[in-house]
């Protein structure tokens, strides 16, 4: 049904050439995933790339690692046991003080399917997971993350002018490299400072042409790992990852951290049991404005992030692009129609105001 979609995108996003390697995997979380999965393996077929699949079963959190059959699926099972042999891969998967030198030493000679490019579609993200940054960082993979991934996307968010989206998500990136403060405020309440001083801003930019390049699709955002321990004030969040809240939320940053939540909401239990779980995982983690111009769904955060105009603040692991936070739990809250100021030593610059980017 979708099959000229998935042509646009494997040659228009991701580059993909005849004789390469084609990793695609997905999960159990949604009826579709696995009809989707054999598409996007038939398409390849059709363009003469070498592709594998694996569906797994469901991890139920975002950021998570992925199971251990996908890794043996990729760097082959001889090599995922010795790593376990060295006690590394455990403490991959559990997100624990590991040196990522010391994994790629021991990965970096294996004869699995070590693939060209990769399209991830699993309900939940494994853009924050060391599993990606290996790929992307030491193998040079050219790799899509397409978590909560649904299919009529390619109607609308996918079905954009790729170029144009790049060309603002870099402009946007570039601003928050140079910047060293973020304040934030919306009509609703939302009103939060941190700091973003030597950190580098990426570009979304949902083409993967060359080795080690990474986003979404559907892609469209500038994003950057706040400073974790320097965010203050408050975000009130509308929507969870998934659906529209029945009543808002507000989260309460001291010193980087989420110290308090505010709200009569089934949501707010599933949180506070996260922070819980996981401590650092209240830390804030990431700040992206949305870029795509035919992004508009509020209650998908895949799409939800990227709707342009919008800007979106995460919690949880930072480590895989330009932070320190390293917990297996990464969720976004995206915050409409915002007011935004980007700052530095002696300047600031107002991006957005009620919504419209005002460099545009």
């Amino acid at each position: 049904m979708f099959k000229d979609k998935i042509e646009r995108l494997y040659r228009v996003n991701l580059n993909l050439k005849k004789g390469e390697k084609l990793l695609v995997f997905t999960d159990d979380e949604k009826p579709y995933n696995g009809e989707l999965l054999e598409e996007f393996l038939e398409v390849a077929k059709v363009l003469g790339v070498e592709a594998k699949g694996l569906i797994y079963k469901s991890l139920k959190q975002h950021g998570k690692e992925p199971p251990k059959e996908l890794w043996e699926l990729v760097f082959s099972e001889e090599c995922i046991e010795n790593l376990e042999r060295l006690g590394l891969f455990e403490r991959v998967i559990f997100k624990e003080d590991y040196s990522q030198e010391e994994v790629f030493k021991a990965l970096k000679d294996c004869k699995g399917f070590l693939p060209d490019v990769v399209v991830a579609f699993p309900y939940y993200s494994t853009t924050h997971t060391f599993f990606r940054k290996l790929l992307t960082d030491y193998f040079k993979s050219r790799y899509a993350s397409m978590p909560l991934f649904e299919p009529q996307m390619f109607l609308t968010s996918m079905d954009v002018d790729w170029r144009e989206v790049a060309k603002l998500s870099e402009e946007v990136s570039q601003m928050l490299t140079e910047g060293e403060f973020v304040e934030v405020k919306s009509d609703y309440g939302v009103s939060l400072e941190f700091s973003i001083k030597g950190r580098r801003g990426i570009a979304d930019t949902g083409l993967f042409h060359r080795g080690g390049e990474f986003g979404n699709l559907p892609a469209g955002e500038g994003f950057i790992a706040p400073v974790e321990e320097e965010a203050f004030g408050k975000l009130t969040i509308l929507y969870a990852p998934d659906r529209k809240l029945e009543r808002p939320l507000t989260l309460k940053f001291i010193n980087g951290r989420v110290e308090e939540i505010e709200g009569f909401e089934d949501y707010r239990k599933e949180l506070e049991e996260v922070f819980k779980r996981y401590p650092n995982a209240n830390f804030i983690a990431e700040f992206g404005v949305g870029t795509n111009p035919k992004a508009s769904r509020p209650d998908n955060i895949l799409e939800a992030e990227k709707i342009l105009g919008t800007i979106h603040i995460a919690v949880g692991d930072n480590h895989t692009f330009g932070g320190k936070n390293k917990v297996p739990f990464h969720t976004d809250y995206v915050v409409f129609e915002p007011t935004v100021i980007i700052g530095g030593r002696g300047w600031k610059e107002e991006v957005l105001l009620r919504g419209k980017l005002t460099i545009l």
